[in-house]
């Protein structure tokens, strides 16, 4: 090899390898992705559900809203099986029928019944 393209590969490997990080740096605020397996015999099976993630709340005066998923919402509004049962400075709690999910924004998540 000549030493002008040896020089090109190894700054291609250079950047591939300074730019790694960024590309792997995942948004925090982003919903999680709900994965699907494939199996050998071609059939594909869903991961277990992902629980809504809380990432943000906000408050305008009296007026509350969530960042659950990448959707901003109010009490009383649904994000699929769950609707917004209350919204307070530093947790959302989600109704599924009978099942309360309470959404810390600076803890883990916790279910209750």
């Amino acid at each position: 090899m000549t030493v002008i393209l040896k020089f090109k590969l190894w700054l291609l490997a250079l950047t591939a390898l300074l730019l790694a990080p960024v590309v792997l740096a995942a948004d925090p605020t982003q919903p999680e992705v709900q994965l699907q397996l494939s199996t050998t015999a071609g059939t594909t099976q869903t991961a277990a559900p992902v629980l809504p993630k809380l990432s943000m709340i906000r408050s305008q005066g009296s007026r509350q809203q969530a960042l659950i998923n990448g959707q901003w919402l109010k009490a009383g509004e649904k994000i699929g099986a769950y609707q917004v049962r209350s919204i307070s400075a530093s947790q959302v709690t989600l109704m599924q029928g009978d099942r309360s999910l309470l959404l810390n924004l600076f803890q883990t998540t916790t279910t209750t019944k």
